[in-house]
């Protein structure tokens, strides 16, 4: 502007000073946008890459979270059925306990018959308890197969599952324990109490108390049964600690990429507060500089005088 004659047609430097406070103002209002979000990419305008990543990243860490929720459930999921398998743990103890004492030549025929109507009640309670448990309606377990559920924890690049299964190949009833009250055959090496030490082929039409070869046959059996209770509460204990870990790698894995995506799109609240001191001054300068410029033309009057 050196060498500039002084004119009244075109106001440059009011035209300078108009250009300036329009950048000023939108760096104040950019400033300001980031200040009231917390955000540094306000708009796609602010940084088109950076918005891609943390995008992308958000998108993975809001997947990590609803796995973490997916493991978390197949736990709660697990926890019931033990709770379940535990309370069967004591009604077969219970069990065993009778057919212990029913065993003995000391218990009468009559007092074996109320000992096997305890023991009847206590096989149907299990079965009862098979058929009924349930996890937000849904089936726990099965008298004909295991329960298998597929737990995903995958983001949205990977897909990965964890399987969990409730009870054996045969199901989790009292047949697939093998002491049913239900009639049928069951063959089954058992002691013989006219030979000690030595093992028969005992053949049972039903698990009961009635008689002492039928208590030993069903003690045998309730025997094999805590072993297939106990190996079944083993294998969701496995299960469980695996989705517990789980759970941890994806809280780190979400963690770090909440970190990551916090460093491309956060706004520095530091910085930003400077940036608006900063351009509120320049704005008040500018609109000085402007009015000063815009009342420089009305000098030519003096000349005119």
């Amino acid at each position: 502007m050196s060498g500039q004659s002084f004119s009244i047609i075109n106001n440059l430097s009011s035209l300078r000073a108009q250009q300036d406070l329009y950048v000023t103002n939108r760096n104040l209002n950019t400033t300001l946008a980031r200040l009231s979000s917390g955000k540094r990419i306000v708009s796609a305008a602010d940084d088109a890459a950076g918005l891609s990543i943390a995008t992308a990243l958000n998108a993975d860490s809001t997947a990590l979270t609803q796995a973490v929720r997916n493991a978390n459930d197949a736990v709660a999921y697990i926890q019931v059925a033990d709770g379940i398998y535990d309370r069967m743990t004591d009604l077969i103890t219970r069990g065993v306990t009778l057919a212990e004492q029913a065993a003995s030549d000391t218990v009468g025929s009559e007092e074996k018959a109320i000992l096997d109507a305890e023991y009847g009640q206590i096989i149907e309670e299990i079965d009862r308890m098979v058929s009924v448990s349930n996890f937000k309606g849904e089936r726990l377990m099965s008298v004909s197969s295991a329960i298998h559920k597929r737990i995903y924890i995958g983001d949205t690049h990977f897909c990965s599952f964890i399987q969990i299964w409730i009870g054996g190949s045969g199901g989790s009833g009292t047949e697939a324990m093998g002491i049913s009250c239900r009639p049928g055959t069951i063959n089954i090496t058992c002691p013989h109490m006219s030979a000690p030490g030595y093992f028969h082929q005992c053949t049972l039409g039903r698990s009961n108390l009635l008689t002492r070869d039928d208590s030993l046959v069903s003690l045998h059996l309730l025997q094999g049964a805590l072993a297939s209770v106990s190996r079944w509460r083993g294998t969701l204990g496995a299960q469980q600690n695996r989705l517990t870990n789980a759970v941890g790698l994806l809280q780190v894995q979400n963690m770090n990429l909440k970190a990551a995506e916090s460093t491309i799109s956060d706004a520095n609240m530091a910085e930003e507060i400077v940036n608006m001191t900063k351009n509120q001054i320049l704005m008040q300068s500018g609109m000085s500089s402007l009015a000063q410029a815009n009342s420089s033309a009305q000098m030519v009057l003096q000349l005119l005088r």
